[in-house]
């Protein structure tokens, strides 16, 4: 299932150019970023290369253009794509690298398209079109990074296979050290979407986020965050599933920072007693690990051992909320990857 929510927060993020370089400065290789420039960015309209695959993504598309773009091999400057597909999907899509080509293909086919002239002559040549994939689910990623892998070989006819990969920006394997030592409000964003990050409850994540990232931002990347904290609001609260914050939503987005993460950290702990008030935190927890472990016994039979048993009682509140809410559809395999 495709997730509207995350889709439209990471969309309009990446729209901001300097968000976006951001992110190609952190992920992609120092080879190819130390030859961009954030103003050689223009954003491209994306709207039909998506079109007519059953599931929908949210994708975004840069250009650089001639003159801005690394000399080529002749000494001229070549037109370069930078593609984005933001993947929230709860499985990982094994056409992966195929989708990707065929968006590729239909950037190539625009690209002829306002060319016309330029397409006839013998020395025209398509733009170079850096493909990249923003995974953030919790299941490992198991899709070829190459479409050549998800072609048959034939003995000898191996050079007929299609060569056409992706970057894949994984957010469960970026550590945790990694994101905050970015010093960057679009760490803030990842911080709080990372699925797998080692916390106890909500309160330390906002702790260790306001601590070891807001607070030693430079003033840049603070108007940044500002401009975007929406997105970090909307992402916490659905990390969280706090009501309080989605009835609060239009208060917190028009208080200062400071009061903001106070008032967040406020409605985490008021949560927190209020469960433990009515039980819900020990014993509660307890009862929920057991009838997660009874259930998954029946689904997976002599697959599901004692070690995952252990780990389930070992869990922490936030995990087992997140088995729960998926107990009849998680994978054995998403279960391993989300008790890790």
């Amino acid at each position: 299932m495709s997730n509207p929510i995350k889709d439209s927060i990471f969309k309009e993020l990446f729209e901001d150019r300097t968000v976006f370089y951001d992110f190609l400065k952190a992920f992609l290789p120092k080879e190819i970023t130390k030859q961009i420039k954030e103003t050689d960015l223009k954003r491209e309209q994306t709207e039909l290369i998506g079109k007519d695959f059953s599931v929908k993504r949210s994708d975004i598309l840069y250009k650089i253009e001639k003159g801005n773009a690394p000399n080529g091999v002749q000494g001229k400057g070549q037109d370069i794509y930078i593609y984005l597909l933001l993947e929230h999907q709860s499985k990982v899509d094994q056409l992966m690298a195929f989708r990707m080509l065929a968006y590729k293909v239909r950037i190539w086919e625009r690209y002829v398209n306002s060319h016309k002239k330029e397409s006839e002559q013998k020395g025209f040549k398509l733009p170079v079109i850096i493909g990249m994939v923003f995974y953030d689910g919790k299941a490992k990623w198991t899709s070829p990074m190459d479409v050549k892998d998800k072609i048959t070989e034939i003995k000898n006819m191996e050079e007929y296979l299609i060569k056409a990969n992706y970057e894949l920006i994984n957010l469960s394997n970026i550590k945790e050290e990694t994101i905050i030592n970015m010093k960057k409000a679009l760490g803030v964003i990842l911080l709080t979407d990372k699925p797998n990050v080692r916390i106890k409850n909500a309160e330390e994540l906002l702790k260790i986020i306001n601590k070891d990232i807001i607070s030693k931002l430079p003033e840049e990347e603070k108007e940044k965050f500002n401009k975007h904290r929406n997105a970090f609001i909307e992402l916490f609260g659905k990390r969280t599933d706090y009501k309080e914050i989605e009835e609060r939503f239009e208060e917190l987005k028009e208080m200062e920072v400071p009061k903001m993460f106070n008032t967040l950290e406020e409605i985490a702990k008021r949560d927190r007693e209020k469960a433990k008030l009515e039980g819900k935190v020990e014993g509660k927890l307890e009862g929920e690990r057991e009838l997660i472990i009874e259930i998954l016994n029946q689904r997976f039979g002599e697959d599901f051992d004692k070690s995952l048993e252990e780990k389930i009682r070992k869990a922490t509140e936030e995990t087992i909320n997140q088995i729960k809410k998926n107990i009849l559809s998680i994978t054995l395999e998403e279960l391993k990857e989300l008790l890790k």
